[in-house]
């Protein structure tokens, strides 16, 4: 008898198999995802990502805000890496409504912007940009395998194709070290496209003289604003056909709050640089406040946003898009977000300051526009 009991436990407890489904991206609520497929233009209102850092100090107490303490540094906590994706936004066809998934497994995304997808193929060499919600793409210079390919980021609008001589675009690699820093290869305008590498020899002014790691990057009317390990911001240029850092700002981006843990996010939103902070102040499983800031460019200064106006922003782990909440008749003024450990959505309201879960019935009120 107790042999027959241990058997009948063992058989309802079986090991649980691992799913290797690719993830499908952006992992945006059903009601946003209707929505872009009937207006593929809002595709250029997401961004990739963002970065989960936590303090290297473990007196996190001590933690001081932007821009007045060189104390502590930052780590990067490193998470999903080589996660497999499928694109699922459908979009409209001329002749009728038809919904298209990209649901290859060998696809790992390292980045979209100004609408298009840079991604990691089949093999780790063969690199694609990808016109996201036009179905077109095509193949980049092959990469060197032995570089860390860890974010990617367009400087501007690119054209559909390569061979479009009558745009130019920079696409710029972080690899996350200091040697090289950036990979980078520039297209259209009859220019020879292949990648190149640089280093980055300048030290970071808030770190403890270790050579600036950029992680995070967003490219704004041809120039690129990327974010290093510790938060310093850096102007990176083309100059003489190689990257340049030509500012550097005066203050560090870090959580006003003190936290244990924070996910920085960069989004271009109505003309401008957004820089979001999901803060968990005593666990990464937890967010317990959320900070906008805007940049000013001409200072080069993070200035916190009291009011988002009307604006919605939507982050989940890998993604981030904005939409005009007044516009498309959802609730402004909000952010909507997931925990890391829950895909389950979590509304800030900016106004009332307060974090709630989003309810699952009509979640943003933007069904009447499907």
């Amino acid at each position: 008898m107790v042999q027959k009991v241990k058997k009948d436990k063992n058989q309802s407890s079986p090991k649980k198999e691992a799913n290797n489904s690719p993830r499908p991206w952006p992992n945006l609520p059903k009601e946003l995802t209707s929505l872009i497929s009937s207006e593929p233009s809002l595709m250029e209102n997401i961004s990739f990502g963002g970065v989960t850092k936590s303090w290297r100090s473990a007196h996190s107490k001590k933690c001081i805000p932007i821009g007045k303490s060189l104390w502590p540094q930052l780590t990067e906590i490193q998470k999903n890496k080589n996660h497999s994706h499928c694109f699922h936004i459908g979009y409209y066809w001329p002749y009728g409504r038809r919904w298209r998934t990209w649901k290859d497994p060998w696809i790992y995304f390292k980045g979209h912007s100004h609408g298009s997808l840079i991604a990691v193929g089949r093999c780790p060499n063969d690199i694609l940009l990808w016109k996201s919600y036009r179905e077109t793409y095509c193949h980049l210079p092959s990469w060197d395998t032995r570089v860390p390919f860890r974010f990617a980021t367009l400087s501007t609008f690119h054209p559909i194709s390569l061979n479009d001589y009558g745009k130019t675009c920079m696409i710029m690699v972080l690899t996350g070290a200091a040697s090289p820093a950036f990979v980078f290869c520039e297209t259209g305008a009859r220019k020879e496209c292949v990648w190149r590498k640089q280093d980055c020899n300048l030290t970071d002014p808030f770190g403890s003289g270790e050579h600036l790691q950029f992680i995070n990057a967003i490219g704004f009317n041809g120039k690129f604003y990327a974010l290093s390990l510790q938060g310093t911001l850096a102007v990176i240029e083309e100059i003489d056909s190689s990257l340049r850092v030509t500012e550097m700002s005066s203050s560090r981006a870090v959580p006003y709050v003190i936290s244990r843990h924070f996910r920085e996010i960069l989004v271009e939103s109505d003309g401008e640089i957004l820089l979001i902070f999901l803060v968990s102040k005593r666990s990464i499983k937890k967010v317990d406040d959320v900070e906008v800031y805007r940049l000013d460019i001409p200072k080069l200064l993070w200035v916190k946003m009291e009011s988002l106006g009307h604006r919605t922003l939507f982050v989940e782990e890998e993604c981030c898009m904005w939409i005009n909440g007044s516009k498309l008749g959802c609730r402004s003024n909000c952010i909507y977000f997931t925990q890391q450990v829950s895909e389950n959505w979590w509304l800030f309201d900016k106004q009332a300051k307060s974090i709630s879960p989003a309810p699952e019935s009509n979640l943003f009120g933007i069904e009447s526009l499907m």
